[in-house]
């Protein structure tokens, strides 16, 4: 974000952030709660170092994730548009396609969610993660109870 609240995006456009935000809260409830972490910046973020041919190939399946259900008459809404429950489906049906480009698709949606959120400081609380160990330095102190055997 800049210095005004408005996002500073150098790939995606405030269309294209929209429906990444909204794949990210339906693959990740909590990300609702966490407006701190801006998914579509931390995506678009890491989208500058990638070759051009990726940023095109991750913005064309972001615009055909939007609109694909209405080109295969799914519903006429575009899928920042339908309902929680319909989106879920939508996401749903993409994931257990039979067709290898939607399945492969959906992969790329719901790492790029995942990381973009579990890569964050943020998350790290949530979780109980205290980060990396070489920011801390080697040995660190382990501070849970280690695996369990019945």
């Amino acid at each position: 974000m800049s210095d005004d609240g408005t996002l500073s995006l150098k790939v995606l456009s405030k269309k294209e952030c929209e429906i990444l935000r909204v794949i990210g809260c339906r693959i990740i409830p909590q990300a609702k709660k966490a407006p701190q972490i801006d998914l579509a910046q931390r995506i678009d973020t890491v989208l500058v170092d990638v070759q051009q041919q990726m940023r095109k190939e991750f913005k064309l399946l972001l615009v055909v994730f939007e609109y694909g259900a209405p080109l295969l008459g799914l519903t006429w809404k575009p899928f920042t548009s339908i309902s929680e429950v319909e989106q879920d489906n939508y996401l749903a049906g993409w994931e257990r396609s039979r067709l290898p480009f939607k399945r492969m698709g959906f992969q790329v949606l719901k790492r790029s969610v995942l990381a973009a959120y579990y890569g964050s400081e943020w998350s790290w609380k949530q979780i109980g993660y205290r980060g990396p160990w070489l920011t801390k330095g080697y040995p660190h102190n382990y501070a849970g109870t280690g695996i369990q055997i019945p």
